[in-house]
């Protein structure tokens, strides 16, 4: 069976924090509050701006948009660049949350996912009355197109292999393997910053994108030098380690924690959500919903 029962519980967090800030693309300020889920709800954002708070279930059959960022529509309410949240909630192994919002899109912070791991942490883990259900594999499950390749294989823990190639010369080639815990994520993940190189941030910003980028917020990347404030990486490789990151909250869309291993070469939000769907269609067919 793909789906395996642990002896592991889930886990909600213990109280309500909030966090304030603005979107990456959009520039629209935004209070998110993270609030206590029952066992088996999942993850979902609510625009408590709106009429009616709609509700927006964390999961890859709400994707409408994956240009610089996956975006979640439903009835046309949308939230846009829910990625690193998401990423935040994997690498903690915390299942069930309310996310409110009064915009629509998340606090870039500072382009990473540590700051919402660090408020995360504040708010603590509370153990719930149902066990975790792990999506496994017993065969390789592999997604290409073009130079992406994405491949899961069987593993007892949850573990990325990650490639990324740029033909630049502060990026290159970088590879990563992490074999993913909150305390190897909190270390070498969650501190990776989005990433953009200078010549595309015009272009970006007359798509209405990168409207709330700045050099607080993201590593601009010249041909010779950084450009963001600090001047240098956080890591050599934080590149590879952002694209990690960016991939953990595409692939907790599937709506379980994963217990397999991730091999990605040249990936981004529109493959790892192709991945997602063919991972759904081999393993959870009829798909599910988005509960734990």
């Amino acid at each position: 069976m793909p789906l395996v029962t642990s002896d592991q519980m889930q886990h909600t967090i213990s109280k309500e924090v909030v966090f304030k800030g603005i979107g990456l693309h959009t520039g629209n300020k935004c209070l998110a509050r993270f609030k206590p889920a029952p066992a088996g709800a999942g993850i979902s954002f609510v625009r408590i701006d709106l009429p009616d708070k709609p509700v927006l279930p964390a999961h890859f059959s709400g994707v409408s948009s994956v240009i610089r960022g996956t975006t979640l529509n439903k009835n046309d309410v949308k939230v846009h660049t829910v990625e690193h949240m998401l990423s935040a909630l994997q690498g903690l192994n915390i299942d069930n949350v309310v996310i409110e919002m009064d915009a629509n899109e998340p606090p870039v912070a500072d382009g990473s996912a540590r700051p919402f791991v660090e408020l995360l942490q504040q708010a603590g883990r509370t153990a719930q009355d149902r066990p975790r259900q792990y999506l496994t594999t017993d065969q390789p499950i592999v997604y290409t197109a073009g130079e992406t390749t994405l491949r899961l294989d069987p593993a007892e823990v949850l573990t990325v292999d990650c490639t990324v190639q740029f033909k630049h010369p502060l990026i290159g080639e970088q590879k990563l393997s992490v074999v993913v815990t909150p305390e190897s994520f909190l270390r070498d993940i969650a501190p990776a910053r989005t990433f953009c190189f200078d010549y595309e941030v015009e272009a970006l910003q007359r798509q209405g994108l990168a409207r709330g980028g700045s050099l607080d917020n993201a590593v601009v990347v010249g041909m010779n030098k950084i450009h963001n404030k600090e001047k240098k990486l956080r890591f050599p490789d934080e590149f590879v380690r952002h694209k990690i990151m960016d991939l953990l909250g595409d692939i907790y869309l599937i709506g379980f924690p994963i217990r397999a291993k991730i091999t990605a070469l040249r990936c981004g939000h529109g493959h790892n959500v192709n991945f997602v769907k063919l991972i759904a269609e081999r393993l959870l067919h009829p798909a599910p919903s988005a509960s734990n």
